[in-house]
Parts: C-alpha cells; structure tokens; sequence
C-alpha cells in the first residue's frame, strides 16, 4: 500500500499526490482506545471490540469500547438536556457554527477520504466522492438556514448507520438535524468507525457539549435501545446489516419520524439499448463498485430473450477487464467486501449456486490481497425467478441476470423485487424510458447511465428535521 506518485502538474496528478500524502499520513496515526461519548464525556466499558482494515487484516485502527447497557437511555437524557438550549440558539449562530466546521471538512478533506479507503476499502475516488458528498450536504444545510427555512427544531434523532456510506450517510444526516437545532445520537459502522470518529474530533471543538453523542455498537444493543426509546423524536437507519432487518420492522409511534435508507436490489433493465457494449459497461459498474456494497449497487440486470446472448458476451468480457485490487492504488477498479463475515456469505452463495454461476465467485490470494476480504465479483443466470438472489439483495458483489420474454415482463420483474431506493432502465427508445419512468415502484430511476450516478441518497434535508 504504497499509493502512487504524480508525474507531472496536472489536477488530477495533484489530488493523486495529496491522497497519497494523506494516506501515509493515517496509517502512521498512533492507535488508541476509541470510547463512546455521552455529552462531551468519555465513556468507556472495558468490553473492547478491534477493528482491522479490510485491505489488510495487519492494519489496526485501534480498540472501541461497546456501550454499557443503559448508556443509550443516558445518551437520550443528556441529548434532551442540550437540547433545550441548542434548539433556542440563533439558527444564524448555528449556520457560524457549520460554516467553521465546513472550512474544516474542507482542509481536511483528503486525510477524511483516506480514512475511508483505510476503513471500509473504498477506493480512492469513490472515498473523494463521500467527503464531497457530505461538504455538498453541509453546505446545502446552511444555505437553508440562512435563507430562512420555516419550522422549529424537534428533539433528539437516533442516526444508525452501515458501512455502505461510512461518512457521508452518518455525518450528513447528523449535520442536517443539527443545523437545523435538533441534537443527535450517532452509531457509526462497526465494521469502519473510524471516519465517522475523526469527523467527531472536528465537531466536538465547535459544539456545545450533548449536541452530538457517538456510541459504537457492534452487538446491536444500543441500536435496539434507541429504536424503542419513547424519548427520542426520530430514527435515521441507512445501509444494509443485520441490525436493521429488525429495524426496518420496528413499531415506530405516530409521533416518531423515521427516515429510512436501506440498501436493496436497485434492479437494472436493458431493453434495446443504443449501445450493447456500453450497456455491458454501465452494468458492471452499477453492482461491482465498492464490491457492490454501495446503497445504490444494482444486484439484478434484466434483459430479454431477444438481446440475451449479445448482452452476456459482452457482460462477460466487460467483467474480465475489472482491476480488482488495493483500493489506494488510483487505477483500481474495486477493493475487497467489508469483512470476513461478508466473505464468508459470499462464498456460502457462491457454492450453493454454482451451477447457475457464470463468472468469478473466487477469492483473491496473492502478495497484495491474502491479507485482505478480496473476491472475484460472481455473475449468476439463469436463477429460477423466485430465488432469493432475484428478490432480496445481500449488499455483496453479487449480480443476478433474469431473463424476461419482453418489455411487461421485465418491468414487472423490477417492480417485484426488494428494489430499495432506485431501479433503472438503459434503452434508446424513448417510448419505453417514459413507460418505465411511469411504472417503475421506486423512488428513484436512473436512465441510460449507471446506478453509481444516485449516489449517496441522504433524502432527508433540513426541513425533515423541523416541525412542520
């Protein structure tokens, strides 16, 4: 993990050069004990948890401290308590307040992204984006407040977040709840805290203390604590674990606003495309970045009996291009999954499956990945339609290709599936984006371009955060 050296004056050689420097930088950062913290206070357990990188198991960020069990029933306490003074605070004095915090974000920006590349295997670009994305958010908060959005803060947001956006989602979704006056309880990632803490270090110098609380929870039990707490004004729940399966089915009351950004299918149609080599392309770059463990990875391309052989020679020879490798190196294409519980889930399918497997499915071993969760990405067939791996996704590098015998089939193939935030259509006819534009069940549709384009979602701004 040497990183890569600029060879000339170019933009893009100079922000390769600064990420490198940013990444030596934070992988000779002493490693320490990281507590949770409950109104500016450490608070520490003794029952440590360890956390490794998933490029290499040798890299340490050090030992977090899992919550007591009645730390979160404390943690609400003492976030309504700060909140009777945060929520009166000017909303110009809070917009200061963001302004420093952005200035800060902004300076640091390539040490936070490499953070993420370190913590959750991101590759560079994709670790940029986070930080952009969330300096997006941040600023977009402030332009709010500042233009004078209309209705008052409303208590304390339990934010509970995955490694699917390690940075972005959390700290984006706390910054908006609390510019907008309201105070927060983070749980940061389990697998890959560590960014969420160092954005903790920048805030906690700014903020009056209880505004913003961080308590790691690898167990889940302060998850549950929150989710049943009657005192908390609202739950913010985004990526995929098992935490939130039951999470997503929680008894929320009437009272409580519940933001939800799971990751699910994200199901992709390709129905006469004006490029099959292209729509081969946008494919794989849909449900392989970041392993396919983006909130928006496609895990289900549909295509039609008509298109099939054509679309899969080109899918497959488009996959055996993918540079599967150290993500701090800047030509790498995706890193490894998460963890070895999700190595271990994808060669668990993988095996079971194998009959309908087409392509990779394999673990990576050699000098650079043996130490690491690095996998061939798996392309399956030919599935029965009502197999799980067409209905319910698994926030793994794994695609589904179903097939459809035309254009009502397919739709109704994406429609039917655990599609979660989006699902998308590559096709040159116009007739049939506008249909698919009408039908489609989901939130979200992307159009002749690759699910990576919805990015991070973060629906919420900072008027979910106010009383209407």
């Amino acid at each position: 993990m040497t990183g890569t050296q600029a060879k000339d004056g170019s933009s893009a050689d100079r922000r390769d050069m600064m990420f490198d420097g940013a990444l030596n930088s934070v992988l000779q950062t002493d490693k320490r004990d990281y507590p949770c913290y409950v109104g500016g206070l450490k608070v520490a357990s003794g029952n440590e948890y360890v956390v490794k990188s998933p490029i290499d198991q040798s890299i340490h960020f050090g030992r977090f401290q899992e919550p007591e069990p009645d730390l979160s029933a404390r943690a609400v306490d003492v976030a309504n308590a700060a909140f009777t003074s945060w929520s009166k605070t000017d909303p110009l004095t809070r917009a200061g307040i963001f302004e420093t915090v952005l200035d800060t974000i902004k300076r640091q920006m390539y040490r936070i992204a490499a953070s993420v590349t370190l913590s959750a295997g991101m590759t560079r670009n994709e670790s940029l984006y986070e930080v952009e994305r969330l300096i997006e958010v941040t600023e977009d908060g402030i332009q709010r407040i500042r233009s004078g959005v209309k209705g008052k803060p409303m208590g304390t947001f339990a934010i509970i977040s995955e490694y699917n956006s390690p940075l972005a989602a959390p700290v984006g979704y706390a910054v908006s709840a609390m510019i907008a006056g309201n105070c927060v309880i983070v749980i940061p990632p389990k697998e890959c805290p560590f960014p969420v803490y160092m954005l903790y270090d920048i805030f906690s110098k700014l903020l009056p203390d209880g505004v913003l609380n961080l308590i790691f929870d690898a167990g889940g039990r302060a998850t549950s604590a929150l989710a049943d707490n009657e005192d908390i004004k609202g739950i913010v729940a985004t990526g995929r674990g098992d935490r939130f399966e039951d999470l997503m089915f929680s008894a929320v009351n009437d009272d409580m606003v519940f933001i939800s950004e799971f990751k699910g299918m994200n199901p992709l149609v390709v129905y006469r495309p004006s490029s099959m080599q292209a729509a081969a392309d946008i494919t794989i770059d849909s449900a392989f970045r970041y392993s396919g463990q983006r909130i928006d990875s496609c895990s289900k391309a549909i295509i039609t009996t008509n298109e099939q052989k054509q679309f899969l020679d080109y899918l497959l020879a488009s996959s055996k291009k993918m540079i599967i490798d150290d993500p701090a190196e800047k030509d790498t294409f995706t890193g490894p999954v998460i963890s070895q519980e999700n190595l271990d889930a994808f060669l668990k399918i993988v095996k079971e499956n194998k009959d309908n497997l087409i392509f990779g499915g394999k673990r990576i071993s050699n000098e650079v990945t043996e130490s690491g969760h690095y996998v061939i990405p798996a392309i399956f067939f030919g599935l029965p339609e009502d197999h799980i791996l067409n209905e319910m996704d698994h926030s793994l590098p794994i695609l589904s290709v179903q097939l459809a015998n035309d254009l009502d089939e397919a739709i109704e193939m994406a429609n039917g599936c655990e599609f979660g935030l989006s699902s998308g259509i590559l096709s040159k006819d116009e007739k049939v984006v506008e249909r698919f534009l009408g039908e489609a069940g989901s939130d979200t549709v992307y159009v002749n371009g690759s699910s990576g384009a919805i990015g991070t979602a973060l629906r919420a701004d900072v008027t979910e955060f106010l009383r209407k």
